[in-house]
């Protein structure tokens, strides 16, 4: 019995400690890319939009999702939108989701690339509503 005291001793005073220390780094090396990672994308210019349209964006992804990869894009230039027609799919590692047209119109523009890393609110398409 005192054997396992002993053990039960030793990972509580000894073991433990260094285990949460290390959790605890790791933890704060993560956060601190994930921030990191979000002002490099934040910085990246925003496009202009056509004249006279109105731009579909990334909407929220969920909490502490602050960007996403462009799978595809399921409209073309010239190509008319209904509302809530997919338009475009993104992919984070939380969730992959379609992403709905938010205004009825003709494809104006596409503002970015498959494969294409965004922050969230970022313009996908421009839309030019009829």
């Amino acid at each position: 019995m005192s054997w396992t005291l002993d053990l039960l001793h030793t990972v509580l005073t000894d073991v433990l400690p260094v285990v949460l220390i290390g959790a605890g780094i790791a933890i704060a090396l993560r956060d601190r890319r994930r921030r990191a990672k979000a002002a490099v994308l934040q910085q990246q210019p925003w496009p202009d939009l056509p004249e006279g349209s109105v731009a579909i964006t990334v909407p929220p992804l969920g909490r502490g999702v602050a960007s996403a990869t462009v799978v595809r894009i399921s409209k073309s230039v010239g190509e008319h939108v209904a509302l809530n027609d997919p338009v475009a799919e993104v992919s984070t590692d939380k969730v992959d989701t379609e992403i709905p047209a938010t205004v009825a119109g003709v494809v104006a523009g596409i503002l970015v690339r498959p494969g294409q890393e965004v922050p969230v609110g970022f313009p996908i398409l421009a839309v030019r509503s009829h």
